[in-house]
């Protein structure tokens, strides 16, 4: 069965209004204020809002409107089609806040033209309007209740408080439309042609010169997209495109510290024609450093209905939303932007703008509002130095006092612990860890070197294949590694160590000759050097990697074959075996949602733009598989580059053949020869006869021991009683 359903309808319900305003349900209210007195202050730069006998109310001086605007059912009539630096932007409020009366069970009330109306929403979607008699003041008064929902006049308030300042005094600009955009403003107008031409900065007094191609009186609708396309051509001859200062400002004031203003333009491509729109702009900052961070964004002195959020971590201020991304170092700040433009493109209809196309102006002036702010600070705020410079200050006696001079090793965390006083002194808080070990340490070691004598704590295994040794890697264990001869000839790197039991039970590693190493997520800097000894060690090894498919496990893999701020990239080659996001797609695993993040997730280079975009919502892990599906699935990708098992050269083998064969012999000989010449019994003897000799001495180990250690703290008493053993035998004439 099929229902069908006008798109007006779902102005009057509850439940769908929120998707036609572009706003949550419960900031309703706050858009149905804003509206009203976005509209009141483009007519008339100035009006008054409160509250009266349960209404919210808005006043001005204006000339008056049509009380049958409010009708929810009808066409979207709008002056705002005609692209201008104004508050409002495709002319949808009206419906929305006669859509929130009806959803809500609420009452409008309109005082216009001398006449006071309530307004009722009829079942068609029409304005049924029922005079209340008539209206002795200037202007018009609109008064709203919403049933039971509370109503928030916040971003009215905003709207009132920033309406100040310059506005702009031209018309709309042939420049600021795309071949489409024009055509449908064309399409839109029910008026001639010429009238709508006059409407178009610099051209009214050649509007009936431009119309004289088209019949007397002909209507803009008329127009066809070739008209329209060369019509619009002509208009950019005759007229400059507008200087984005004339586009008007808040302009500075005095209760913030930092200002900062900016221009630019941006263009609209066009698809269907050959005129790209160019739109000016011009974006104003303000800001104050807070203990808690804070944002306000206006648009044309309004502030806008989609989301930006503001948050300090550590020293870094992280600005998204409405298609704006911006970090920076900075102290927590509160800060208002105003971006004044006769057009952005818009996501919802609601009016959320999509800021992305000003994100690098937007981002500029932020910043240099926020160092404006630096500078007014009393000097010895303004010098509070970050955790990288005091770090960087204290490194060298750091490294002293952790290593006592040179004399000791010592570990990272030593080192850590070491800094630690010298930043909680001057910014009153711990220093990070993680910063610590992997950017400012990290970033030492990449200009300066290793830091001698540092080493870092076991974060990985090695398991070798036919030994059933786990070796921990850490950097003391590399340094001391050596590789047995011929063993491996693969060594397959693998994100998650939960792993090793399983394919150590079905013995993988000794079927394929292979070493299993893992660093329990990135690639540690020792994984990354014992990576390099293996391949310089003579014997032709094949490095694999295998991960999750998601954006993390990408990165893993690229991180460990390539260069980081840490290490250069790998001296080997590593074979990256997967999990791929589409290779687990079409493997029918389960995919998993992942949470939202704040900012894109990184991703490795080799992955494609569509599936980047995939890796931002969602994973697919390794234990997605059941087992049997997990080693058929490894053993298939290490047969695509198995190179069999070790078989060394001819001479390896014949010298082992050799050795081994010589050792048993030797052994079996030792045995024979001793068995023939009664050697225990002559060891009984020669030891009962060395007693006899040296009982005296025996005794004095009583005193001897604790003497010789006391001299030799470093040695255990066994090796004490060795050398007096020694002794006894060097004087003895066996």
């Amino acid at each position: 069965m099929l229902f069908e359903r006008e798109d007006w309808k779902l102005f009057r319900n509850i439940e769908t209004l929120p998707q036609k305003a572009g706003v949550p349900k419960d900031k309703l209210s706050l858009l149905v204020c804003k509206e009203l007195t976005d509209n009141a202050l483009d007519v008339c730069g100035e009006c008054e809002i409160g509250f009266e006998d349960g209404f919210f109310y808005i006043k001005d001086q204006g000339p008056g409107m049509d009380p049958g605007l409010f009708a929810i059912n009808r066409p979207l009539k709008s002056s705002k089609y005609l692209r201008l630096p104004t508050r409002g932007a495709l002319g949808n409020g009206l419906r929305v806040v006669a859509g929130a009366v009806a959803a809500t069970g609420g009452r409008l009330l309109v005082a216009t033209g001398g006449e006071n109306y309530r307004i009722h929403c009829q079942k068609d979607g029409s304005a049924l309007t029922e005079s209340l008699g008539p209206y002795y003041e200037e202007g018009t008064k609109i008064s709203v209740s919403l049933g039971q929902m509370e109503i928030d006049p916040a971003w009215a308030n905003l709207a009132l408080q920033y309406a100040r300042g310059q506005t702009y005094q031209g018309k709309t600009s042939p420049y600021w439309y795309t071949s489409e955009n024009f055509f449908e403003l064309f399409q839109a107008y029910s008026g001639p042609v010429r009238e709508l031409i006059a409407q178009f900065d610099g051209c009214s007094k050649k509007a009936g010169k431009l119309s004289r191609r088209y019949p007397y009186g002909a209507a803009a609708a008329s127009l066809t997209f070739a008209d329209t396309e060369a019509l619009l051509a002509e208009l950019r001859t005759l007229v400059t495109k507008t200087n984005p200062e004339r586009l008007g400002r808040i302009g500075e004031l005095e209760y913030w510290k930092g200002y900062y203003r900016s221009c630019g333009t941006f263009t609209v491509g066009s698809v269907r024609g050959v005129h790209e729109a160019e739109i000016p702009f011009v974006v104003e900052t303000y800001a104050d450093f807070a203990d808690e961070p804070q944002i306000t964004v206006l648009l044309n002195k309004s502030p806008v209905t989609g989301e930006v959020h503001i948050f300090c971590n550590k020293s870094e201020l992280k600005i998204f939303g409405c298609g704006f991304r911006h970090y920076f170092k900075a102290k927590p700040a509160r800060l208002l932007i105003n971006v004044m433009t006769p057009y952005v493109p818009i996501v919802t209809d609601g009016k959320e703008p999509d800021l992305g196309v000003m994100t690098e102006t937007i981002g500029t002036s932020i910043t240099k509002a926020v160092n404006k702010v630096k500078k007014s600070l009393p000097a010895a705020q303004a010098r509070m130095r970050s955790q990288k410079e005091i770090v960087a200050a204290c490194l060298e006696e750091a490294i002293a006092k952790a290593g006592g001079n040179g004399e000791y090793r010592f570990s990272l965390r030593q080192l850590y612990y070491a800094v630690r006083p010298y930043v909680i002194r001057e910014l009153g808080k711990e220093p990070d860890y993680a910063y610590f070990c992997k950017d400012l340490i990290g970033g030492y070691e990449t200009e300066h070197g290793d830091i001698p004598m540092m080493y870092r704590d076991d974060r990985g295994t090695l398991y070798h294949p036919h030994e059933g040794r786990d070796i921990p890697i850490g950097t003391i264990a590399v340094e001391n590694y050596r590789k047995p001869a011929w063993t491996f000839n693969k060594v397959l790197y693998i994100e998650k160590e939960g792993f090793f039991n399983v394919l150590k039970e079905k013995k993988l590693p000794e079927k394929y000759d292979m070493a299993l190493l893992t660093s329990k997520g990135y690639a540690s800097r020792a994984v990354k050097d014992l990576l390099d000894a293996l391949g310089e060690d003579g014997e032709e090894i094949t490095f694999f990697c295998i991960h999750d498919a998601d954006a993390y496990g990408t990165t893993i893999y690229d991180t460990l074959q390539n260069e980081t701020k840490a290490r250069p990239g790998r001296k080997v080659k590593i074979i990256n075996l997967g999990l791929e996001p589409e290779e687990a797609v079409l493997m029918g695993l389960e995919v998993e949602k992942v949470e939202v993040s704040s900012r894109q997730r990184g991703v490795a280079g080799y992955i494609s733009p569509a599936w980047k975009d995939w890796l931002q919502e969602y994973r697919v892990e390794l234990n997605a598989m059941s087992t049997p599906q997990f080693i058929a699935w490894l053993e298939g990708k290490i047969r695509a580059y198995d190179q069999g098992k070790v078989i060394p050269p001819e001479k390896v083998m014949t010298e082992y053949l050799d050795g081994k064969l010589l050792a048993e012999l030797k052994e079996r000989i030792a045995d024979r020869i001793l068995l023939k010449n009664n050697h225990e019994a002559q060891a009984a003897a020669a030891f009962r006869e060395v007693k006899q000799s040296f009982s005296d001495r025996q005794i004095r180990l009583t005193e001897i021991v604790p003497a010789e250690l006391a001299r030799q703290p470093v040695q255990l008493w066994r090796e004490v009683v060795a050398e007096v053993g020694g002794e006894v035998l060097r004087n003895c004439p066996f």
